[in-house]
């Protein structure tokens, strides 16, 4: 054999693997679009998913599914019934090993487009752009996505939003038992006109519009896969806010700032230890809340020791609530009663884990801090006989301890006073004040503090050290 008859032998052989490999990998993509339908419809409902189409080519397919909901009809009978919202989702699927260039088993770009639109509801959309999705389906069974939302604005004279284009980008382990991805979403705002009150409008007042804006807003995150729980699957996230601004301006006024905070910082932990989860979140930033302006301010708070199987229980409830009723489950006092009724069936679950729940405020103010933090934590779990001749009320003050503490330093409050519109603020005022409340003994002053700590345990409460009385229906 020479060297041409070889070559062209070659390349026959490789086009041949190629087009084998296509059509094979086309046959993976399309099975996994029918499975991907499958779990749409386990979680939305079969009746969410009216219909479909898959057209397989050699190294292309489109595909097409409709979904469907109907809006929970209106309280008032007058009203028409209202219309079907249709989201129509068009694929165009492109088949390995080199799809459109890339490595692997499939690219997939998907178009979302809205059908059943009333005339109003079109013209409040008709700035805004459908999103696009592009899915790249990996030889080993992995998926990494990117979700883009274009730039647009969507609403009316009273109402109106606007952003920027939003990118996130995600992607799923092969075997499915990790998701971690980014987004960047440069500004986001909106505004909406808040129209006086019968008595505001006597007295004079005008309409006013508050307006919000987010700018510069970016996180990541990643978070382990598990069945039903995926309302608090174990995990870490973050996000940052270049900027956050708040501000009213009354009909023919001079806007006034509500909040002008930056270089905010938020994250969540949820960690698993057993059948037991935790989650921690924080948020820290400075600016301006009003016209004080802090050096930084945040939060911290902690759910302690929760339940798995409980939050199983409720996350599996709400789908199947969801799937039966769609859109009128979030609507219904049934499924909401339902719920309710189920966590109260679940709480002594609940209560043997001994959860604990703490939230704390810090702010710096002129160098000095100040906070307020309260909390509370089950410390024995009580007994279905205990909570049947009792009830959880009186049971839970008995086998619980809760707290709330504040410590806030004196030469905040003439700033503060002033922020509430008290313009002229003495120091006698000040210290008359604070007279007043140490001899009711609601504060105590360490320094330049004043300080005040409640705390409740074993069904007794004290103020600062005092034993208080508590109403008969907490005894």
């Amino acid at each position: 054999m020479n060297k041409k008859t070889a070559l062209g032998a070659a390349v026959a052989l490789a086009v041949v693997a190629y087009g084998g490999a296509t059509w094979y990998l086309g046959q993976r993509a399309q099975v996994s679009y029918q499975e991907a339908l499958e779990e749409v419809r386990k979680v939305l409902g079969a009746e969410t998913v009216v219909s479909q189409d898959y057209q397989k080519g050699f190294f292309t397919s489109q595909a097409k599914v409709v979904l469907q909901w109907t809006p929970p009809a209106s309280a008032d009978a007058s009203e028409p019934a209202p219309q079907p919202l249709r989201v129509v989702v068009n694929s165009a699927v492109r088949h390995g090993p080199l799809a459109g260039g890339t490595l692997a088993a499939a690219v997939v770009e998907s178009r979302f487009a809205l059908e059943g639109l009333d005339a109003k509801a079109g013209t409040l959309l008709a700035k805004a752009q459908a999103p696009t999705l592009t899915t790249v389906h990996g030889l080993t069974g992995s998926h990494n996505m990117k979700l883009i939302v274009p730039a647009g604005e969507l609403g009316d004279e009273e109402v109106t939003m606007r952003w920027q284009e939003m990118k996130t980008e995600f992607s799923v382990s092969g075997d499915r038992t990790q998701v971690k991805g980014n987004f960047q979403w440069p500004e986001l705002a909106f505004s909406g006109v808040k129209k006086a009150s019968d008595e505001e409008e006597a007295q004079g007042e005008a309409p006013s519009r508050f307006a919000m804006s987010f700018k510069g807003m970016n996180g990541d995150f990643e978070s382990q896969i598990i069945d039903d729980l995926w309302m608090m699957a174990p995990g870490k996230g973050s996000i940052r806010f270049a900027q956050v601004d708040a501000s009213n301006t009354p009909q023919g006024g001079t806007a006034s700032t509500l909040l002008a905070l930056k270089d905010l910082l938020g994250t969540t932990t949820i960690e698993r230890s057993g059948k037991l989860l935790s989650m921690a979140s924080s948020l820290k930033g400075k600016g301006l809340v009003g016209p004080v302006d802090f050096e930084s301010i945040g939060f911290e708070e902690k759910f302690e020791r929760i339940d798995a199987d409980v939050v199983k229980t409720l996350q599996v409830a709400m789908v199947e609530s969801y799937r039966k009723d769609g859109l009128k489950a979030m609507a219904s006092e049934e499924d909401s009663g339902k719920l309710f009724g189920l966590l109260a069936d679940n709480a002594q679950r609940l209560a043997a884990a001994l959860p604990a729940y703490s939230m704390k405020f810090v702010a710096t103010l002129g160098g000095q801090q100040g906070e307020v933090s309260y909390g509370g934590e089950i410390t024995r779990a009580p007994s279905a006989e205990e909570v049947t001749q009792a009830g959880w009320g009186p049971v839970l003050l008995k086998n619980a301890t809760f707290h709330a503490d504040v410590r806030l330093p004196k030469a905040w409050l003439p700033q503060l006073a002033k922020a509430a519109g008290q313009e002229e603020f003495k120091s006698e005022d000040v210290d008359g004040m604070i007279g007043m409340a140490q001899a009711a003994g609601y504060v105590r002053q360490e320094g330049d503090n004043l300080t005040s700590s409640l705390k409740m345990e074993g069904g007794q409460a004290k103020l600062n050290g005092r034993v208080m009385d508590l109403p008969n229906f907490m005894r």
